[in-house]
């Protein structure tokens, strides 16, 4: 007999979210689960929600995000319901009462509780001690990366961002994310601009979504005018992989982070990876084995500056990056394991 999955998330293109909400629905569907989708930005409230699920025959709901999502589960839901840690809801979001409240309100209901690691699991044990250990699971991201034909280079001369002599010589740093104040965009651009005013060689390129109004104004001024720095807009997902393919280094400078699907990418894709540090980029990179580690634009670029001149670092990093995908971020583990608790739930 076949059954309805109803994914809940924000689902805003080239986000994590989206990403991970098509992976694990690409996982289900192909063992005959009938799949929906809802973007959480499309429902008002929790009585909205309540009325527009009469109107479909839904078995199980997975929603993503103990906040944006988790605001719509509660006891009245009538199915069995399996919540998704994001990042930002154990991160950010419990620092807030109101918040706080209805997180745990989800977290009570949900039959199973998901995070992408053991550390963003011992957040939310911190969070809520009394947590039934029973039905937390640990789920760690599968990845996989399509590149399209794009050629960033050509793109870049194309564009006409630089000549064909300068995107020959460039050291591209690629920054893919959210504009947005917890991904911090501007956090490397002030430094980014004073290297290249002094190598020419060196460049930012930044690619990502407008989701916030009123900061994305402050971005655009913020980086007007300025020299070696690119903002390419938003851009499909394969061609997204084509740029980190190109890129001499991903760069992440997230205030906060779960489990950055960029840095994944980037590890499967064979580019090095800069990350500011933050438990969720901690949990996944160790420093000079499978990536870098940042605290600050000061040490950002001395180890910028460590991996541009030195062939062998960089050749390392990528293989034991590149190891750390296959061993732990398999999509056919990650396929198993969601459904082993769905067919948990449908006995």
């Amino acid at each position: 007999m076949t059954s309805t999955i109803l994914f809940l998330s924000p689902l805003l293109k080239a986000s994590g979210n989206y990403s991970t909400i098509k992976r694990i629905r690409s996982h289900l569907e192909s063992d005959t689960f009938v799949c929906m989708e809802w973007d959480t930005a499309d429902i008002s409230d929790d009585n909205e929600f309540l009325m527009k699920l009469q109107g479909y025959s839904v078995d199980f709901i997975v929603a993503l995000h103990a906040y944006k999502a988790g605001r719509y589960l509660s006891e009245k839901v009538p199915v069995p319901c399996i919540l998704i840690f994001g990042g930002t809801d154990v991160n950010e979001c419990y620092t807030d009462v109101d918040k706080l409240k209805i997180m745990t309100r989800a977290v009570e209901v949900a039959r199973y509780v998901i995070s992408f690691s053991p550390q963003m699991m011992d957040r939310a044990l911190q969070i809520w001690p009394d947590l039934d250990r029973s039905k937390a699971v640990i789920i760690k991201q599968g990845i996989q990366t399509k590149a399209s034909s794009l050629n960033l280079r050509n793109f870049l001369v194309e564009q006409g961002h630089m000549s064909s002599l300068e995107a020959e010589k460039a050291f591209l740093f690629l920054f893919v994310g959210s504009i947005r104040r917890v991904k911090d965009p501007l956090y490397l651009v002030n430094m980014m601009a004073g290297w290249h005013e002094k190598n020419k060689d060196i460049f930012y390129v930044m690619i990502g979504p407008k989701q916030d109004e009123e900061y994305f104004i402050s971005f655009e001024r913020a980086i007007y005018g300025k020299s070696g720095i690119i903002y390419l807009g938003e851009m499909d997902i394969r061609d997204v992989h084509a740029c980190m393919r190109d890129s001499d280094a991903l760069v992440n400078s997230s205030e906060s982070e779960g489990m950055a699907h960029v840095i994944l990418e980037s590890m499967d894709l064979g580019t090095p990876v800069l990350a500011r540090r933050n438990n969720g980029n901690e949990a996944l990179i160790q420093h000079g084995i499978s990536g870098f580690l940042f605290s600050s634009p000061e040490e950002f670029k001395e180890v910028a500056e460590t991996l541009i001149q030195n062939g062998e670092i960089q050749r390392k990093v990528t293989i034991a990056a590149k190891e750390q995908i296959q061993k732990e971020h398999l999509p056919e583990t990650e396929r198993e394991a969601y459904l082993k608790i769905i067919n948990n739930l449908n006995q």
